[in-house]
């Protein structure tokens, strides 16, 4: 099984698909949060989130005992899609400049969450990132 990177949708948008991807973009990770870095934009992890039970639901799966007094996972977040845009269009860029491994494919991811955030922004509907292992 594979990891991937993909957008949830604060609320869905009627007729559109939002489907992306995102193998590439989880598998060139690491040089993806370098780049960002180097370039001065925010890394695509920034974006993460997730809802509370889902983090408790992989805690358990990696047997991880939660203490009774813990506080809490925080609550899932949501960030503009003008953000997400800013991040993805600056790595697209010097991905494009850089030699990795995959890169038409780490382009087509990136274009894939392009074309997402563009929908996102112009219905003003948030999201953020999140992972599939």
């Amino acid at each position: 099984m594979s990891a991937a990177l993909y957008i949830v949708l604060e609320k869905p948008i009627e007729g559109f698909k939002h489907f992306v991807n995102g193998k590439a973009l989880a598998h060139a990770s690491e040089l993806l949060d370098t780049l960002a870095k180097k370039i001065g934009t925010k890394p695509l992890m920034n974006f993460w989130s997730a809802v509370p039970e889902e983090l408790n639901g992989m805690a358990e799966d990696l047997g991880v005992t939660m203490k009774v007094n813990a506080r809490p996972f925080s609550s899932e977040r949501w960030f503009a899609a003008t953000d997400g845009l800013a991040t993805v269009q600056a790595l697209r860029a010097a991905a494009s400049a850089e030699k990795i491994v995959n890169l038409e494919r780490v382009l087509a991811d990136l274009d894939e969450f392009e074309r997402v955030l563009n929908e996102a922004n112009e219905k003003g509907v948030g999201w953020h990132l999140a992972v599939d292992f």
